[in-house]
């Protein structure tokens, strides 16, 4: 009979040696591939908040400004003390910015639609209907460091008058198409032509038809500016609309959910007229504007670019540049003191309706 064989102890001992180093290349490769899919991610992620973000920023600031036929015309009449003008409507004005400088901004943040440290609201337009109430912005929470913009426009959905608006007692009366309820009671709205423009505000709507009247009586229970009115107004034919107020503050805080290490990564947010801040791009951290400026006012060539506080006529503004700084939200494994990966997305924005 022939004597049993098998591996000699040196034989496995070689067979292990070459498994281990097959299955040490085999793990190598799969942690190359989990940190190049990480990265991967990461900078996919990046690039779409950062398109978002432009997308966001771009749209507004081009709108900015934006009054119709009127849109050229630096002169708005109302009847509103300028010290109570509603910063949420302020039309009178397309742009408004704060340069961050230090730990503080220029203008001071004060002038913003915010919450204070015991919860009350501060500059912050309020309707008898209950909006507006709670709806400020927490300064405590904006990114040191950050700029803010601010955009107004007129909306472009602009219903015609149905018949000629001759003197101050006359209310509006615009043609709409059904479920047209771009503004409500105590808003804000600004009647305007090629050559006048008023804000004024609705006190009452009533809707007959396709035909919706717009009251701008006083009212004695109105909470603030009760010099709101389109007294001493021009006439207005009916080639004449009635259009909302849109006002956009930009700025960059906290967002509302933490990312896999359990940090919470800044996002960029956006305050909607007098509706709460809402959270648009999570991953924004940082954001830098610059002004281009024409001062001589000969070429719609910007002769230099300025941050906010250094602007002293915000009628002069030809471009707008915004950088934004984004991350990719998790930590995947960089060699960075969080983990994140970061790069920096710059667009220059031409202004449509300034100048």
């Amino acid at each position: 009979m022939r004597r049993a064989e098998g591996f000699s102890l040196i034989e496995i001992m070689i067979a292990l040696l070459l498994g281990s180093v097959v299955i040490a290349g085999v793990m190598q490769l799969f942690v190359a591939n989990s940190d190049t899919r990480r990265v991967l991610e990461g900078q996919s992620r990046m690039q779409e908040s950062a398109r978002f973000a432009l997308e966001f920023l771009g749209r507004d600031i081009r709108q900015a400004g934006y009054r119709g036929c009127f849109s050229e015309n630096q002169s708005i009449r109302t009847n509103i003390d300028p010290a109570l003008m509603p910063y949420e409507f302020d039309l009178r004005f397309g742009l408004d910015g704060y340069d961050a400088d230090g730990t503080d901004w220029v203008p001071l943040l004060t002038a913003l639609p915010y919450t204070d440290a015991a919860g009350d609201d501060v500059n912050v337009y309020q309707t008898l209907l209950g909006e507006g109430a709670n709806t400020g912005i927490d300064l405590d929470d904006i990114a040191p460091g950050t700029d803010i913009i601010t955009t107004r426009n007129l909306s472009m959905i602009e219903p015609r008058l149905t018949s000629e608006l001759t003197t101050s007692a006359q209310n509006p009366v615009i043609h709409v198409a059904a479920g047209w309820d771009e503004f409500k009671k105590d808003h804000l709205a600004m009647i305007h032509d090629c050559q006048k423009a008023t804000i004024f505000r609705v006190t009452s709507l009533s809707l007959t038809g396709q035909n919706l009247t717009i009251g701008h009586a006083i009212e004695a229970d109105q909470p603030v500016n009760t010099s709101l009115q389109l007294a001493a107004i021009s006439t207005f034919s009916t080639d004449a609309a009635v259009s909302a107020i849109k006002t956009n503050t930009f700025f960059i805080a906290p967002g509302m959910g933490p990312n896999n290490v359990g940090d919470t990564p800044l996002s960029l947010w956006r305050k909607s007229g007098i509706s709460a801040p809402v959270e648009l791009v999570e991953g924004v951290e940082d954001l830098q504007i610059l002004y281009g400026v024409d001062s001589a006012g000969d070429d719609r060539i910007p002769d230099q670019y300025l941050t906010a506080n250094l602007v002293a006529d915000w009628r002069e503004l030809i471009t707008v540049r915004i950088t934004v700084v984004v991350n990719s939200i998790d930590d995947i494994g960089v060699k960075t003191a969080d983990g994140m990966l970061r790069r920096a997305f710059t667009q220059t924005i031409q202004l449509r309706n300034h100048g």
